[in-house]
């Protein structure tokens, strides 16, 4: 009985890995001022930020923090990300 549980995580997983990475398509980067970092977010992810030595390293840690802030959203309750930067074309069809 267990197994559609463990299938049904795992399908969210991918679907908010995916999510991640469309989101981070749409990520805007900069250079900190008198730093050497790069700061990285994506509009419509209220509060979500990453930083990096590299624009990529950047992108690569905002998917991250992206990822679990849609888990956490989810686990809160929310039905759908409504403040997802993706429009909702490209969310029909997903948990997110």
């Amino acid at each position: 009985m267990n197994a559609p549980l463990i299938d049904r995580s795992h399908e969210l997983d991918q679907q908010v890995e995916i999510w991640a990475k469309a989101a981070r398509q749409q990520a805007r980067i900069e250079r900190l001022e008198d730093s050497d970092e790069f700061y990285a977010s994506v509009p419509g992810t209220r509060g979500v930020w990453a930083s990096g030595s590299t624009p990529e390293e950047a992108e690569e840690e905002l998917e991250s923090a992206l990822v679990d802030w849609v888990l956490l959203k989810l686990e809160l309750g929310a039905d759908d990300i409504s403040s997802s930067p993706m429009s909702t074309s490209e969310r029909s069809g997903s948990a997110c």
